[in-house]
């Protein structure tokens, strides 16, 4: 199992100009919701260390409820509860998201996804970091968000950072997990020889 992070959030935010930014996935970048309709996978390896973790671009997540999402969404949903995935949650306040990505819709999203998924290693990404923001918009932010802009470089070079910690993290879980699924594997085949 590779480490990976998947990002999400509602359509247009940046997720796939992040993925671009962060690993070697090349999705389709455009300025329209849903122009990513499938999981693109980008790579990240460090040779020194001999790690290599996925970053994963999943389509745009819609506040709304479950039986009203398109085969994208759910993708996305899978991706998150089938993988062993840390999650980055991208953010944009500009208001330039289009209209069912208002800021209060993409904080609903969020809200949802951490009642769903409490237990992943998560990073808030507030993208298009370049443009100007009010403070009742700061206000409104998440904290400990990490503030980045593709566009101007701002933040990035902490983003990249930050992934490579949470999914070194993410590794060791795992490892971790399998370590303890074997000790339990073998245990139990010695109570059946005994």
């Amino acid at each position: 199992e590779t480490p990976s992070m998947v990002l999400v959030g509602s359509p247009n935010v940046g997720k796939s100009s992040i993925v671009r930014a962060v690993s070697s996935g090349t999705p389709e970048v455009n300025d329209y919701p849903f122009t990513t309709r499938g999981v693109t996978v980008g790579h990240i390896v460090d040779n020194i260390r001999q790690l290599r973790f996925q970053v994963l671009d999943s389509p745009g997540l819609l506040d709304r409820p479950p039986h009203e999402r398109n085969e994208m969404e759910k993708l996305t949903f899978a991706s998150m509860a089938h993988l062993p995935t840390a999650v980055m949650f991208v953010i944009d306040p500009s208001g330039l998201s289009g209209d069912k990505s208002t800021l209060q819709a993409q904080l609903n999203v969020r809200a949802m996804l951490k009642e769903q998924f409490p237990s992943r290693p998560w990073v808030d990404v507030v993208s298009k970091g370049d443009l100007p923001m009010s403070e009742s918009v700061r206000a409104q932010l998440p904290e400990g968000h990490l503030l980045v802009s593709v566009k101007s470089g701002l933040g990035l070079e902490e983003l990249r950072n930050v992934v490579d910690s949470t999914l070194t993290h993410l590794a060791a879980l795992l490892k971790q997990q399998k370590e303890d699924s074997n000790s339990n594997d073998s245990d139990s085949e010695q109570d059946e020889k005994d």
